[in-house]
């Protein structure tokens, strides 16, 4: 191994022995309001310069898109050492956030509230990312978006829905489009380097099998997937699901139905005895246990990185849940509950 390939994974063990521990959560669950949760908060080394950015009276909006900011400032630590030389590797992370920038500026378009919207970019998404996030905030239609999106590959991703901005679908196919574009990109960074393709795949088939789980069984619980909108949110080339499973999922009735389909997959163990509302929750933690031992054994770059930023998100998630309960008065043991992957 070179240089950075033994750096990056000792630079990402090192940042992640100063992760939110589950005492930690306790304290910043027990914060009475935002600017008490912030302060809490600020005392993580990880936080300490995103927030730095904020003021005393920020939203918990502008709090959460600060904290998911923050992923970036880690981000921009561990490419210091371009994992292994793999230069393009740590851009899949940047795309992946503009898709998320994208896919809420078209939500708040669709609902007619894209004034709400708030860029924040840190100064290493800001040098990377191709999107002009001032000027889409001041966008007025979908045509003003795919205009501003002009010589970047997420207009030609988009244009397609141009025409079709009134079907009751229509975000879930262009959130399915966006998605496949990141996962055609991250496959081919990884086919033309040498990365440990069985670790890299085993991240990846966790991650992208769990994101399915997840969402198609939201919508089956509120009878809004049908077998194509299902199956838009399946990584073909990422899965650890057979061919007739996969079928069997994407064409399930309801909930019912996907969690008996799912119960004989390499997932059911995870899952078996719990209630249908656990699915969710008991998924995610799954999916951090999976990471946690990943990210010790794992001996190459790629995956480590991967690990650790999955961990890092899902961090991040917790804490936007407890600003969420904050914010709506519920008890510090209900948010307690609903954190996931704390060990």
């Amino acid at each position: 191994m070179g240089f950075a390939s033994n750096a990056v994974p000792a630079k990402a063990r090192a940042m992640f022995a100063t992760h939110v521990t589950a005492a930690e959560y306790e304290t910043l669950c027990g914060a009475r309001s935002l600017p008490e949760l912030l302060s809490k908060l600020e005392k993580n080394k990880h936080y300490a310069p995103a927030l730095e950015r904020a003021h005393r009276d920020i939203s918990p909006a502008q709090a959460e898109e600060l904290l998911r900011i923050s992923i970036f400032d880690r981000l921009s630590l561990l490419s210091r050492y371009e994992i292994s030389g793999k230069k393009d590797f740590y851009k899949y992370y940047i795309i992946k956030n503009d898709i998320v920038q994208l896919l809420r500026i078209i939500r708040l378009l669709l609902c007619g509230h894209l004034q709400d919207y708030l860029a924040v970019l840190p100064p290493f998404y800001e040098k990377l990312t191709q999107l002009d996030l001032y000027a889409l905030a001041s966008a007025g239609s979908f045509g003003d978006i795919l205009r501003i999106l002009n010589g970047t590959p997420y207009r030609r991703v988009l244009e397609p829905f141009s025409q079709m901005l009134g079907g009751a679908d229509v975000y879930l196919q262009i959130e399915t489009a966006l998605n496949h574009y990141l996962s055609d990109y991250l496959a081919e960074t990884l086919r033309r380097d040498r990365y440990d393709k069985k670790q890299t795949s085993e991240v990846l088939c966790l991650y992208f099998d769990a994101r399915f789980i997840t969402s198609v069984y939201r919508l089956k619980k509120i009878g809004g997937a049908g077998e194509t909108a299902a199956r838009g949110y399946l990584v073909g080339d990422y899965t650890a699901f057979t061919k007739p499973q996969a079928e069997a999922l994407c064409g399930a009735r309801d909930e019912k139905d996907f969690m008996r389909a799912l119960s004989v997959t390499v997932y059911g163990d995870a899952l078996r005895g719990l209630d249908y509302g656990d699915t969710e929750k008991i998924m995610e933690d799954h999916l951090c246990r999976r990471l946690v031992k990943g990210f010790r054994f794992y001996t190459d770059p790629a995956a480590i990185v991967m690990c650790y930023m999955l961990l890092a998100e899902n961090e991040v998630k917790n804490i936007i849940r407890i600003i969420e309960g904050i914010r709506y008065g519920v008890e510090p043991e209900q948010i307690r509950k609903s954190l996931t992957g704390i060990s």
